[in-house]
């Protein structure tokens, strides 16, 4: 960014658009506001060189991606409250329960951010390697790239711990 006029311009044009993305993507005006402050925050702290040509299409990419991670934490959140009232209400896990959450903790404290991402699209929303790539804007061959390391990584990791994964 160049100056604070510059700023301001780009924040009274664009700010609409980018707050009508968020609240469709989060169904929450006050979720979607803090996205779009997030997304220029991230502008006025950073040096990058925005062109005018691709500004529109970087602050919207912008948008969805902070979306898609909120979604993603969200979901995440919903899951563990989801796991611990089962939890309190079945006094042992079976071994396979006990599995699935190493699994996902390992993914959740291991991985990158973007594996994480195309993993649960992958497994837990049943996407296809296209449709991820949509999603994620990556290509279909970053999609398998990840999808093969981290299914590799993760069978090594439990093969190591004793675990016969195929």
């Amino acid at each position: 960014m160049t100056g604070k006029r510059e700023f301001e311009i780009i924040f009274r044009q664009h700010y609409d658009g980018m707050f009508r993305l968020a609240r469709r993507m989060l169904g929450d005006d006050a979720e979607s506001k803090d996205v779009v402050s997030d997304v220029f925050a991230y502008l006025l702290k950073s040096n990058i060189d925005l062109k005018s040509d691709t500004l529109q299409a970087f602050l919207l990419t912008s948008v969805r991606n902070r979306c898609i991670n909120l979604l993603v934490h969200k979901q995440k959140e919903q899951q563990m409250q989801k796991a611990v009232v089962v939890e309190m209400m079945t006094p042992e896990r079976t071994a396979e329960e006990e599995q699935l959450q190493m699994l996902h903790h390992y993914i959740d404290t291991q991985m990158p951010a973007l594996t994480q991402q195309i993993l649960r699209l992958r497994y837990q929303q049943g996407l296809k390697y296209r449709e991820i790539a949509e999603v994620l804007q990556v290509s279909e061959v970053t999609v398998h790239n990840h999808l093969s390391q981290s299914l590799k990584e993760l069978k090594d990791h439990f093969k190591a711990l004793g675990y016969g994964i195929k």
